[in-house]
């Protein structure tokens, strides 16, 4: 095997990347090197990267930065569209007021009485 063809049997694919992210709860960091090396580029273009935008929602992936960068080191979140944490993660990256609304009944401390929930959790220890 010449070595060209060993190096892209190294290469992952969109479907292992997405299997990554989903064995990780939905969310995963990658570098921008493996997502260029999953679509086949040997450089990260404009074209490259949106392309790479493309194929990443094909497969039901969302990521952050919303813009992809343009140096293969950079460091990119890769969530799963339709799952709690890709759609909190959508709510955070969608300014409106809706989704201020969602965020603020989700993490409203004023809501929650922690020491309430820990009583009950020690009252069911003890049971």
């Amino acid at each position: 095997m010449k070595p060209k063809d060993q190096e892209r049997l190294q290469m992952p694919t969109w479907e292992e990347i997405k299997g990554r992210v989903e064995e990780q709860g939905n969310v995963c960091t990658v570098a921008m090197e493996e997502l260029r090396e999953a679509y086949g580029a040997s450089r990260l273009g404009v074209h490259v990267i949106s392309d790479i935008s493309r194929a990443l929602a094909g497969v039901g992936l969302g990521h952050v930065p919303e813009d992809l960068p343009n140096y293969q080191h950079e460091q990119v979140r890769l969530y799963k569209k339709g799952t709690k944490v890709g759609e909190f993660i959508d709510t955070v990256l969608s300014p409106g007021e809706q989704n201020d609304k969602k965020l603020t009944e989700q993490f409203d401390d004023q809501q929650t009485d922690y020491a309430e929930i820990v009583r009950k959790v020690r009252d069911l220890v003890a049971d």
